[in-house]
């Protein structure tokens, strides 16, 4: 038996430092740091490893700063290929600061930030980050109207983070992402912009989730522009309409649209044709795409003023396709919206998908 167990020791010890590394990768750093009792080969290989996975929930809120300090100060002078923080508790200021200047310093490729709270952080330019997810951050006092400096990120999403400008009513928070392709926002709040612009040259797929005015993140009254000469997927769901006053998409080939009319039944006519009006502008920018899916409630927000539909042309000059997805077998979509979504296009038509 301890013949075998020797062997098998010494066959661990003969493994490449790269695929020790890999294995470590699935592990929390605090984990990996306790397989060095393993053998004298494996001691300190935790150091060199490539991703560095942090979670809070072992420790306590006074522990875990320490924890970041040594394991910073402990590792080898290498890259960092990927970051993951989970956070479950508050995480003071001076030490995400610390980890995300470390990460910056080691070429971080990849970083994610998951928080149960909001925190504040700041994000310093970052030539080799490529991937970007942050979760319930406060980017505070945004003296200018760019953000992120990433020049060459190529995927950025953002859940429930909020975008803090203290001396300009307009923002365009990625123009400087140059390469980005990708761009989630769910959630997002822009309090104190009256125009909020998104610009992307390179912006293949744009998602926009929980957007709106009020308690959606916007003030009442701002104005969103987009311009992606290169998108071909734009989605916005439970969202409610907004006045999107550019939509810059000549490449566009696929729109999902789930959108719900502002307050409750008590809604006055003025709210009913503003938010009728602010989603057909809204579809004004879609006038290439090919493939739509569309929801009941999008369907009803377009009707909830008789006759302002009839009086708009079709925005749609390349449609292929249709599809409304809605939960009740009993709605019906009014002949003049289908005739709204479909006259710009000849043999086309309308598909109604009733989830089972």
């Amino acid at each position: 038996m301890e013949d075998r167990e020797a062997g098998l020791q010494d066959r661990l010890s003969d493994l490449p430092d790269y695929i020790i590394h890999e294995i470590l990768c699935f592990l929390e750093i605090n984990q990996a740091i306790q397989t060095s009792i393993l053998s004298k080969r494996w001691k300190n290989l935790w150091a060199s490893v490539p991703d560095l996975n942090f979670n809070s929930k072992s420790f306590t809120e006074q522990r875990f700063p320490k924890f970041l300090r040594r394991v910073m100060s402990k590792r080898e002078d290498c890259n960092v290929r990927r970051l993951d923080m989970f956070a479950h508790l508050p995480i003071r200021l001076s030490s995400m600061e610390g980890l995300i200047n470390y990460a910056v310093a080691h070429q971080v490729e990849d970083f994610r930030f998951v928080s149960d709270d909001v925190q504040p952080v700041s994000l310093p330019a970052c030539g080799s980050l490529k991937t970007l997810f942050l979760s319930r951050c406060k980017f505070g006092d945004l003296r200018t109207s760019f953000g992120f400096g990433f020049v060459n990120l190529t995927s950025l999403d953002l859940y429930v983070c909020w975008f803090c400008y203290s001396e300009n009513d307009f923002g365009d928070p990625f123009a400087s992402c140059r390469n980005l392709r990708r761009l989630c926002l769910r959630y997002c709040r822009f309090p104190s912009l009256k125009r909020l612009k998104i610009t992307g040259f390179e912006l293949v797929s744009l998602e926009i989730q929980g957007f709106g005015y009020g308690d959606r993140g916007l003030q009442e009254g701002c104005e969103v522009e987009i311009f992606a000469p290169n998108l071909l997927s734009f989605v916005y769901k439970f969202s409610k309409p907004v006045d999107f006053c550019g939509l810059h998409f000549p490449s566009l080939d696929y729109v999902e649209v789930h959108v719900w009319q502002h307050g409750t039944d008590e809604a006055t006519d003025h709210d009913k044709r503003r938010d009728s009006l602010f989603l057909m502008t809204m579809f004004e920018g879609f006038g290439n795409a090919q493939s739509v899916k569309l929801y009941c409630e999008t369907i009803q927000v377009l009707d909830l003023v008789d006759g302002l539909l009839e009086q708009q042309p079709s925005p749609f000059k390349r449609l292929k396709k249709v599809d409304v997805q809605c939960n009740r077998e009993s709605f019906k979509v009014p002949a003049h919206v289908t005739n709204y979504l479909l006259a710009g296009t000849i043999g086309q038509e309308l598909h109604l998908e009733v989830p089972t």
